[in-house]
């Protein structure tokens, strides 16, 4: 049987860079800002769980029709979607592998299903049981199939992205393994029947490509309640989030790092967009950026990538190409 390996391509999850703009512009003492901070963590060690199982996966030697997807995003009907971290398709199986970037000791708790992980300190956070998240994909990637005439049942597996991870009371019905183990798990995984045809494969592969759902959380404040009015506003510096005081016609400078900054107007108007709204006219950039007049937020906007829509007193501005 002819063997591939495969390369992963894996995009950064855009919460990543969102999170930090939204926590600038809240006060440290704001109620939401400990909430924002632990998003920021588990999505930061999520994706560097999954980037580091990806490599194992690469290392693997599959059969000739594989296709290995990253953070899939699929709908089975008008108003649910699903997401799959990672979703490996061949002629013989298709699996999904859950990544779990946990430290210290983790314990499986049956009624009702969670994850209790317990750090050095003796903390315990509780987290929705990974397993069940599978089993629940499991049946959605199913559904999905059979929407489009494929009937099969799909295989699931855990993997530990911490070699050190201490498991206790791990159900003895599903794969769990650490991701030095995925290699060899993924070469003996290799049944004997077909469960999609040459045909079924490409046309299912392009299918997943062609409909994959965009995740899009922004505008961050609606996407985590946050009232807009809770914001800081003006020109923020860009390393330490202290507002920038103008040092020429053309810099400001950062009181508190002492660093200068040669396009504030730019961040600023691109943390509005992220956190506010995915337009903005010349008296809320005035009022976002505290600039004196509507003859500054106009240069400010002008000058900006955004594109120039509506006339007269109804002229706001977006996202897109402009042009020159």
């Amino acid at each position: 049987m002819n063997q591939i390996r495969t390369t992963i391509k894996r995009n950064q999850p855009i919460l990543l860079s969102g999170i930090p703009r939204l926590i600038a512009r809240l006060s440290p003492t704001h109620q939401k800002v400990q909430l924002l901070n632990n998003i920021f963590y588990r999505t930061g060690a999520g994706y560097s769980g999954e980037c580091n199982v990806d490599s194992y996966i690469e290392r693997t030697h599959f059969p000739y029709l594989t296709k290995v997807f990253s953070d899939v995003h699929l709908r089975i009907s008008p108003n649910f979607t699903f997401q799959i971290d990672t979703l490996i398709i061949t002629e013989r199986y298709v699996l999904i592998v859950e990544v779990k970037n946990l430290k210290d000791s983790i314990r499986f708790v049956q009624n009702p299903p969670h994850l209790e992980q317990v750090i050095e300190t003796g903390d315990v956070t509780i987290i929705d049981c990974p397993v069940y998240q599978i089993e629940t994909n499991k049946s959605n990637l199913d559904e999905w199939f059979r929407q489009r005439g494929i009937s099969l049942k799909t295989l699931g597996i855990l993997v530990l992205a911490n070699q050190n991870t201490n498991v206790k009371d791990a159900p003895h019905d599903f794969t769990i393994i650490y991701k030095k183990q995925l290699p060899l798990y993924l070469q003996n995984l290799q049944p004997v029947e077909t469960v999609l045809s040459t045909v079924q494969f490409h046309d299912i592969t392009k299918r997943i490509l062609s409909e994959q759902q965009q995740f899009n959380p922004f505008p961050l404040c609606s996407y985590y309640r946050i009232d807009p009015k809770d914001l800081r506003t003006g020109l923020l510096c860009h390393y330490c989030n202290d507002n920038l005081l103008r040092k020429t016609r053309e810099t400001w400078y950062c009181p508190r790092c002492g660093k200068d900054a040669t396009d504030p107007y730019n961040k600023a108007i691109h943390d509005w967009l992220i956190l506010v709204k995915n337009s903005i006219n010349n008296e809320e950039c005035r009022n976002f950026l505290r600039l004196k007049d509507k003859h500054a937020a106009y240069y400010a906007l002008k000058k900006s990538p955004l594109v120039k829509k509506g006339n007269s007193s109804a002229t706001f501005y977006t996202a897109g190409v402009k042009r020159i």
